[in-house]
């Protein structure tokens, strides 16, 4: 006869399971189930090549005001030699608290100066003041921070660059096709949409739910030969982006997978909990959704165990600082740390911040939204250095858009192009690529015309689709029908058989 605690062990292990709660798995019970049942039987439409590579993505939620991330500067030997001045006047100049309250200019002296993008015909630029903070030794103290360090000496070193005036398109647009209301994304500026659209490459429809990210690991799957872990892995939960028809994310935390509670620990207690939970997961089933049950929660307890000890067992001797964006970065630098005994060849990350909705107080929250992110960066690009993996590692910057030049007198609003920048993977750093105005008074771009929609909202000339596409065919996506199952509208911004890349961002 069971004893009163063996019954309420099993009784709890039962409920766990029919909840599907974390404590069976680290991740819901549908989307493991669809993961391991799924990815087994996907069948790769290529080889996606050989050896490793990995993308990561960091998604900047809330909107980053990117104009104050990159920043023009005056040259006189340049084509528009009052760059920064135009720049100062469209964001209203710079606020001084007495004078210009609400300005959101930052001023051309704060600037961290970096090398002339070579590929702009003598243009100069500057990066906010905290992009050159690197990893403190503690975190209530900013130790040696300097303006040497982080996202300013990636570029001067050639390892990171910036695409300029980036946005999520269905098609070329210009001022005309906006005023028709031609083709746009669907709810242009709203945060859940232009979100949506970035994360699915598909801005023309809300009833996409799988993610470029997540089609393009459908395509590689078999690439990998562990299907107890996704090519996905989330740090920071389900998202769109890696959600694809077959492929799943894989949801851990800055500590790694999450473990059934108790089910390592070896008192009596937590042994009869063991036993209880083995004997229900290893029994018969004669129905098919049960069986299928069982076998996906002893796959993913397993799992997660297998995980975790082989990411632990991975030394990182990078300094990385102690907040959580850069902690975060550390697991993910651990995780590729791993690939090999997790058997994952090709491997997708996500990672998010959050913090960038400044409708008020902008200067101040990038203030503290900038060096996260340097550090972060810096620290990662040294740890693919020590693992050997600099010219395996993409990172990539995403959000949901840019903001407006002109100020609402406290912050900035909504708006559309802006800057992302990209890292690692051999890139050819220390560029700018796509298209930054030559005036942000007087945004004329010399295709698509006047780019200004009011107030500063830019009309992105690089689409969103194209950077995924280089960044598809770098992963291994190696056909022009393969690529548009990746990106449906890619075909309207680039052609497969063009003879060269969508961008040119690899060196």
């Amino acid at each position: 006869m069971k004893t009163s605690a063996e019954i309420a062990s099993r009784r709890s292990i039962l409920k766990a399971a029919a909840t599907g709660c974390g404590m069976m798995t680290q991740a819901s019970l549908v989307s493991t189930l669809l993961n391991l049942q799924a990815t087994k039987a996907a069948v790769a439409a290529g080889s996606g090549g050989t050896g490793y590579k990995a993308m990561v993505c960091l998604f900047l939620y809330g909107g980053n005001d990117s104009f104050n991330m990159l920043v023009p500067r005056n040259n006189s030997s340049s084509n528009n030699p009052t760059e920064y001045d135009n720049y100062a006047s469209a964001r209203g100049g710079y606020d001084d608290t007495v004078n210009n309250p609400g300005g959101l200019a930052l001023e051309e002296s704060s600037l961290l100066a970096i090398n002339d993008p070579s590929n702009l015909s003598g243009r100069s630029f500057g990066l906010h003041p905290h992009l050159g903070h690197d990893a403190r030794d503690d975190a209530a103290t900013d130790v040696n921070n300097g303006v040497n360090g982080g996202v300013a000496k990636l570029y001067n070193d050639g390892k990171l660059s910036f695409i300029a005036n980036i946005g999520s398109l269905v098609e070329p647009t210009t001022r005309t096709d906006y005023d028709n209301r031609s083709n746009l994304p669907l709810g242009l500026f709203s945060h859940a949409d232009l979100q949506r659209h970035w994360m699915t490459g598909a801005p023309h429809t809300r009833s996409q739910i799988t993610g470029w990210g997540g089609r393009m690991a459908d395509l590689l799957a078999s690439t990998n030969q562990n299907p107890n872990v996704s090519m996905n892995v989330s740090i920071n939960g389900v998202n769109m982006f890696q959600n694809g028809n077959n492929v799943t994310p894989y949801i851990i935390g800055q500590n790694g997978a999450t473990e059934v509670t108790y089910y390592k620990t070896n008192n009596r207690q937590n042994r009869m909990f063991k036993k209880n939970m083995d004997n229900i997961l290893n029994q018969t089933y004669s129905n098919l959704l049960a069986k299928t049950f069982a076998e996906t929660n002893r796959n993913s307890i397993d799992a997660a165990i297998d995980f975790n000890n082989n990411v632990n067992n991975v030394t990182i001797n990078t300094k990385f600082d102690p907040e959580s964006l850069s902690q975060r970065f550390k697991k993910i630098a651990q995780v590729i740390g791993a690939s090999g005994p997790l058997q994952q060849n090709r491997q997708v990350f996500f990672i998010s911040l959050g913090g960038f909705d400044n409708h008020a107080n902008l200067l101040d929250a990038q203030n503290g939204l900038m060096p996260q992110i340097s550090r972060a960066l810096g620290s990662f690009d040294a740890a693919m250095t020590e693992l050997g993996r600099s010219n395996d590692v993409v990172t990539f910057t995403a959000s949901d858009f840019a903001r407006t030049l002109g100020t609402n007198g406290q912050g900035s609003d909504h708006a559309w192009g802006g800057q992302q920048l990209v890292m690692g993977g051999g890139i050819d750093g220390g560029k700018i690529f796509g298209d930054f105005p030559l005036s942000l008074t007087n945004p004329i771009d010399p295709t698509n015309g006047n780019l200004d929609l009011g107030r500063g909202r830019l009309i992105p000339t690089t689409s969103v689709d194209e950077l995924a596409a280089e960044l598809a065919m770098w992963f291994g996506v190696e056909n022009a029908s393969d690529l548009e199952l990746v990106l449906p509208n890619i075909g309207r911004f680039y052609s497969y058989n063009a003879g060269s890349p969508p961008l040119g961002i690899f060196s």
